[in-house]
Parts: C-alpha cells; sequence; structure tokens
C-alpha cells in the first residue's frame, strides 16, 4: 500500500507490538550528546582534584633519586594511580547511568532480542548498497556535516575573543599556562556539549516525526487489526471485564447518595434512591451478589446508609429490577413502608 494511503494513526496494539519487537523513535545523539555535557559538568568540578593527582604523580617520580627509584617508584606509582583511578570511577558510572537514562526518556523500558537475530538480508551486498546510497544515509550525512560545521563554527567564535590571552599564557609560568588551558578547553567543551544537546533534541523530535510517519495505517488495515482483536476470546474476555469493572465502579459511587440497603442479608443487597422533589418512584442505584452485595452493604455502612434485612423484597428486586430504573408499581407498598420506617427511625436519633 502507498504511503500517501496510509492516513491514520498508528493503533494502541500496532504501537504495543512495534515496541515488542524493538522498533521504536530513538536518537542515539541524545545519549552522546548528554554524556558529553554531564561528563564535562562533572570534570570541571572534579578536573582540579584528577589535576593534581597527574601532578602529584609525575612530581614524585621526578623527585625520587637514582638508587631510590627501583625500590620506591613502584609504590609511589602505585599509590598515585590508585588516587586517579579513584577520581575516575564516579565519572564512568555517571556516564553509563546518563546513557541508560536518556534511553529510557526517550521510549521507556524495552527489552527485546529482536534486533539482535541474524539476517540474511544484513550480509547481502545489494541491500548493503542499497543502504549505503539510500536517501536515509544521504539525510543523515548532511545532517552530520551540518552539525560539525555548527560546532566547528561556535568552537571558532568562543576561541577568537581568547587569542590574546591564549598567546599570552606562553609566557606565563607553567602551572597557570596549564591552568589557563585547561579552563579554556573546559569552557568550549561545555558550551559545545550544551549546543549539541539542543540539536540532538531537534533531531529527537525529527526522529519521532518520521517514526509517526512510518507507521501510520490504512483505513483498511486498522478495521482489520479491529475484527481480529474483537475476534480474539482473551481480548473479548479483557474487554468485558474491563467494562465489567468500570460499571462496578459507577455502581459503588452511587451507594452513598442511595436512601436504604435491601439485603438478603448478605447474598444479596439493592441499593436504593429516593428524592421526592426529583424522583417519581424509587430506583436502584446499586445491585450485586455475594462479594459485591458485600461490598455495597460495607459501603453503605461506612457512610451511614440505612441496610434493612428484606429476604423476600431483596431477590424480587435483584432479579426484576435493573440498575439505573424505577422499581414497578407491585413494589411500591413495600419499598415506600421501609423508606417510611428509615424516615421515622432517623427524626428519632435527630429529637
Amino acid at each position: 500500500m502507498a504511503q500517501e494511503n496510509k492516513t491514520e494513526k498508528a493503533t494502541p496494539y500496532r504501537r504495543r507490538k512495534l515496541k515488542q519487537e524493538g522498533n521504536v523513535a530513538k536518537s542515539v545523539e541524545i545519549a552522546s550528546s548528554l554524556t558529553v555535557l554531564i561528563s564535562s559538568v562533572i570534570i570541571f568540578f572534579t578536573g582540579g582534584l584528577i589535576f593534581k593527582e597527574v601532578v602529584s604523580l609525575f612530581s614524585a617520580i621526578a623527585g625520587l633519586r637514582p638508587f631510590e627509584f627501583s625500590s620506591l617508584a613502584g609504590n609511589t606509582v602505585k599509590e598515585s594511580f590508585l588516587g586517579t583511578i579513584k577520581l575516575l570511577v564516579p565519572f564512568f558510572v555517571v556516564a553509563v547511568l546518563v546513557v541508560i537514562s536518556a534511553h529510557i526518556a526517550q521510549f521507556g523500558f524495552v527489552f527485546s532480542l529482536k534486533p539482535l537475530q541474524f539476517k540474511w538480508e544484513r550480509i547481502n551486498p545489494f541491500e548493503g548498497f542499497k543502504r549505503i546510497f539510500s536517501l536515509t544515509t544521504l539525510f543523515e550525512l548532511a545532517k552530520n556535516s551540518l552539525k560539525a560545521l555548527i560546532l566547528f563554527g561556535v568552537a571558532l567564535f568562543v576561541l577568537k575573543g581568547s587569542i590574546d590571552l591564549l598567546i599570552g599564557s606562553a609566557s606565563s609560568p607553567i602551572l597557570e599556562g596549564v591552568s589557563f588551558m585547561l579552563s579554556l578547553i573546559m569552557k568550549v567543551v561545555l558550551i559545545l556539549g550544551v549546543m549539541a544537546f539542543l540539536i540532538a533534541l531537534l533531531d529527537f523530535a525529527y526522529k519521532k516525526w518520521e517514526y509517526e510517519r512510518k507507521i501510520r495505517m490504512t483505513r483498511q488495515e486498522v478495521k482489520e487489526e479491529f475484527k481480529q482483536l474483537e475476534g480474539h476470546p482473551e481480548i473479548r474476555a479483557k474487554i468485558r471485564s474491563r467494562m465489567r469493572e468500570m460499571a462496578r465502579g459507577r455502581m459503588m459511587a452511587e451507594v452513598p447518595k442511595a436512601s436504604v440497603v435491601i439485603t438478603n442479608p448478605t447474598h444479596i443487597a439493592v441499593a436504593l434512591r429516593y428524592d421526592q422533589e426529583k424522583d417519581s418512584a424509587p430506583k436502584v442505584v446499586a445491585k450485586g451478589k455475594g462479594s459485591i452485595a458485600e461490598k455495597i452493604i460495607e459501603v453503605a455502612r461506612r457512610h451511614e446508609v440505612p441496610v434493612v434485612r428484606r429476604e423476600e423484597l431483596a431477590r424480587s428486586l435483584f432479579s426484576s429490577v435493573e440498575v439505573g430504573d424505577e422499581i414497578p408499581p407491585e413494589f411500591y407498598r413495600a419499598v415506600a413502608e421501609i423508606i417510611a420506617f428509615v424516615v421515622f427511625r432517623r427524626k428519632r436519633v435527630y429529637v
């Protein structure tokens, strides 16, 4: 089917199936740019400590006398090396966490081995040539070239204002010159990291748009999927179960508004509501058997709705009247007596 005929958005079922296969919208540049940016920030705050450890390492080695070198150099190098490693381990741990978090933020947690499965087209030279000279590859090449030009231009712009200071640092003491060079490099890296992350966000927006366009469906595909799902026994059972849960939730929400609950005594419960100003006859707002009846009684007692035991009336109302309907005339007298009794008892309580 031609792409232009795919006018319908992908259904939740199609999206879920694609996600299970590992087919999601993602931008690898989000993870790489965030790693560079956050790593730069970490180095900005811990770079001084790392620099001191490296300087102390070389200073310790340089300060050894020739006859001491063989016996002390090993311990000196080992201590300085371990100190440097302790500073670098958190740096690498944060970098790994950033990569994982960046991918989860884009498409959630997905675990699928399908992308790793062997496919013949991956080693087919003709398919390889098609991928190399495809429009997607040309677009990626143009995009990466443009990104490189933008970052290079930004770097030149930042360095342009520091040329004089950079030249002047050559005549400064070594430590001052190195410190200036490192701070300038960090400044450039931080700015480039921010720019790269902004470009990555634009790339992700484009990948998301392209992904949505690719997974679109034709109207016929939507209809066929609906028929397939509708005919599946498990799907039908889940839909019916969900509808029952929703109906039960709405029904339970009406119990606190009931005037009385008639029981038999716990196997059946029928909640009736009657408002003289609004209702022409009492209305059944909830009913149920077994556990549902117990739940109706529990909710009624929690909200101080009177619960009256009338076995025959409860069974008759349960089998004759649906939720939301008014009771038939043959039940008027029996229900009226119960409501009058409830009203009389309430008046005696409040007097």
